[in-house]
């Protein structure tokens, strides 16, 4: 994973004011998004505390350090609890799920990301119509990780996939065959199912539907060409 690493400086003028200063690799600002090719690119973007710094380098999808400090991006892949820690601590986790189901809605995209991810790991059956909601979210992890929990929870999810493949919105679609493609990986039995829903999307009026469309069965012919063996 690429890491963006963010300077403080004085605010030109005051030099009792600080700003925090990173590389401008698609960061939005207030004036747009400026595009750098590379991540550490001579042009850079300043913000005015380091919270939000950190917010937008996620937002673009890198790792951000600051004074040695490590910032990754939410984490996918990690662990529940061991069996030996799982009967005392379970339940504590379980009370958390509340809470979770408010972050789908918070106004940072780290935090819904987040979250999605989190609920995933539950296969929380009670998150699937606020999980779908998150596949119109104009962040690319939001969507992306709401998906991914999609494919955990599985059969449960699989009326709420059917409908956003038929949705009006091209991000939902795009984000419901993206959590086609995850679940080919989890549980491909379950992708039988979609398929048909799938197929139309190969013609699609938006050409990024298409292209995951036509994803979503190669990734599929992959698979089950390879359990025939």
């Amino acid at each position: 994973m690429d890491i963006i690493y963010i300077k403080k400086q004085t605010k030109p003028g005051n030099s009792a004011v600080f700003r925090y200063v990173v590389p401008a690799v698609g960061i939005k600002t207030s004036e747009g998004t400026r595009l750098i090719p590379h991540p550490y690119g001579t042009e850079s973007t300043t913000f005015d505390s380091l919270e939000e710094t950190i917010e937008q380098v996620h937002r673009a999808g890198y790792d951000a350090e600051y004074d040695t400090q490590h910032y990754p991006l939410p984490m996918r892949q990690n662990r529940l609890p061991t069996k030996k820690s799982k009967a005392s601590g379970l339940g504590i986790v379980n009370d958390a799920i509340p809470s979770l189901h408010h972050q789908l809605k918070d106004s940072s995209p780290s935090v819904i990301s987040t979250a999605a991810w989190a609920l995933g790991e539950f296969r929380d059956t009670s998150a699937i119509p606020g999980l779908i909601h998150a596949l119109s979210n104009e962040d690319a992890a939001v969507r992306k990780n709401s998906a991914e929990a999609l494919a955990k929870i599985g059969r449960p999810s699989l009326s709420a996939l059917q409908a956003a493949l038929k949705d009006k919105h091209w991000l939902v679609r795009h984000s419901a065959l993206q959590a086609m493609i995850d679940m080919v990986h989890i549980q491909p039995e379950l992708v039988v199912e979609l398929l048909p829903n799938a197929l139309p999307l190969l013609k699609d009026e938006s050409w990024l539907v298409r292209s995951q469309s036509a994803t979503v069965f190669g990734e599929a012919a992959k698979v089950f060409q390879a359990l025939e063996k």
